[in-house]
């Protein structure tokens, strides 16, 4: 009986041990549903939906608005400005330029839940697996029917900020409307996998997704609208939406969430660059010259504190304006926002927090790049006999970055030293390259020609080692 218990406990771990290689990965970081994440994976969203960001802690934010990209320097610009500055940051910064297959693929990185490797489904926030691909497909959030007409590589329509996984009969059914309020709207349900779940409501024209979608496609669009403007046919913001009003409407009545931030946060990884509209919402007002509403929740903090025109900068993380409460004595600091310099990009000392009052007592500075300073060569080659070599490129083992450019070295030609050997008394003789093997075949009649008399002839065969009688019997012939 002891002999049979214990080969069924052998059995069951063995069962658990396999069962859990095909279990999803779950997030790394140990955090209570619902929280803030303190450190954002640049790999799989770390992220929740529906927890409300309420902070840039834990982003890359800080290093990305920088210089004349701050927002307090940003938010002092005129509407037509604004524009032209948000869309020259996005584009210097966008060095990836994605496929579309990569938004199939990659869903699994930038839409996934707590780096669950699963994949949350727009409109229907199904969370699905990348095997039942076919089930979903790739959303045209700004339909490329109102926008570029193309998918093609590297265009908005193959734009991992722009394109969402979606349920294909909901996505279908959505088709090319405008987002709007669909009044009196018929109820659009998903298939499989996504069966069951409501996907939103088609009526009077337009396609309105539900409350916890709203700001997502807001933001989605207003980043297509910007970033690609007129590149991608994407320079009228009202051809995918009801009105400006709804699009900053449903961008405060849906606040970004930590889901959404964490999948800023990865595509950055991917590609290079931020939608600016999640981690500053309130740019969404300024870029049409409206007024930012007071006390909405956003991640940077600007607006929840009744700043119309924003006087933090990008290291304002939710913290207030300089100062903060003024009958606060600010006796407890800390340091936030410090960002280590890279090889490609520089840091920051981060800003002097009041941890009472939580207002922001002054700002940092930035930290110059560190310019490739751990550098190693890579793809040396020696040279042979018949090729060149290479003395290899410099790489940058921080960032993998090539620092520098290698250069040729000729070949060294074949090394005969063991002399000639004679495969032919009357005619032929060979000798070997010591390094390579290859063969060096000398005619006589053909080295014989370039002599001028017997002398030199003679010279010639006692070069190849070969005896006096041969000599005399070559020249008498």
């Amino acid at each position: 009986m002891r002999n049979l218990s214990k080969s069924l406990i052998a059995f069951l771990l063995s069962f658990v041990f396999i069962i859990s290689a095909f279990l999803p990965v779950v997030a790394v970081e140990n955090r209570a549903s619902g929280t803030q994440p303190t450190k954002y994976s640049s790999q799989y969203n770390s992220g929740q939906r529906d927890v409300v960001c309420t902070t840039l802690d834990g982003t890359s934010a800080s290093g990305y608005y920088t210089g004349n990209y701050t927002y307090d320097v940003l938010d002092d610009y005129n509407a037509t400005t604004l524009y032209n500055q948000l869309q020259t940051l996005m584009r210097s910064t966008h060095t990836y330029k994605s496929s579309y297959d990569d938004c199939h693929y990659k869903a699994d990185r930038t839409d996934c839940e707590n780096e669950d490797g699963r994949v949350v489904l727009i409109y229907t926030s199904y969370s699905a697996t990348m095997s039942q691909w076919n089930g979903w497909n790739r959303e045209h959030v700004w339909p490329k029917s109102l926008g570029g007409q193309t998918q093609n590589n590297g265009t908005g329509g193959a734009d991992l900020h722009h394109i969402r996984p979606s349920d294909a009969v909901v996505n279908s059914t959505r088709n090319n409307y405008k987002y709007g309020y669909a009044v009196n709207g018929s109820a659009k349900y998903g298939s499989n996998p996504a069966s069951g779940y409501l996907g939103g409501y088609l009526g009077g024209g337009y396609f309105e997704p539900l409350d916890n979608v709203k700001g997502d496609v807001a933001r989605i669009c207003l980043y297509v609208y910007v970033r690609w403007g007129s590149d991608w046919g994407a320079s009228n913001i009202t051809s995918v939406f009801q009105s400006i009003d709804v699009l900053l409407e449903w961008c405060a009545l849906d606040p970004v969430d930590t889901w959404e931030m964490g999948r800023n946060e990865v595509i950055q990884d991917i590609q290079g660059h931020r939608n600016v509209f999640i981690d500053y919402p309130e740019l969404a007002w300024l870029i049409f010259d409206r007024d930012i509403p007071e006390n909405m929740t956003t991640p940077s903090g600007i607006a929840s504190n009744g700043n119309q025109g924003g006087s933090g900068d990008s290291g304002n993380q939710g913290g207030g304006d300089v100062g903060g409460d003024t009958s606060c004595t600010h006796q407890n600091t800390e340091v936030r926002n410090a960002k280590a310099p890279t090889c490609g990009a520089a840091g920051y000392t981060g800003d002097t927090y009041c941890t009472d009052c939580n207002g922001k007592i002054s700002s940092g500075s930035s930290i110059a790049k560190t310019e490739h300073q751990n550098t190693e060569l890579r793809e040396q080659k020696a040279p042979t006999c018949t090729a060149e070599g290479y003395t290899g490129d410099t790489y940058c083992n921080d960032c993998g970055q090539r620092v520098g450019t290698g250069s040729a070295v000729e070949a060294t030609g074949h090394n005969f030293q063991q002399g000639w050997v004679i495969v032919d008394l009357n005619k032929s003789h060979e000798r070997h390259c010591d390094d390579c093997g290859a063969i060096e075949v000398l005619d006589l009649e053909t080295l014989f020609s370039y002599a001028e008399n017997d002398a030199q002839k003679i010279l010639i065969l006692m070069m190849l080692g070969l005896g006096d009688c041969l000599a005399l019997d070559t020249l008498s012939k």
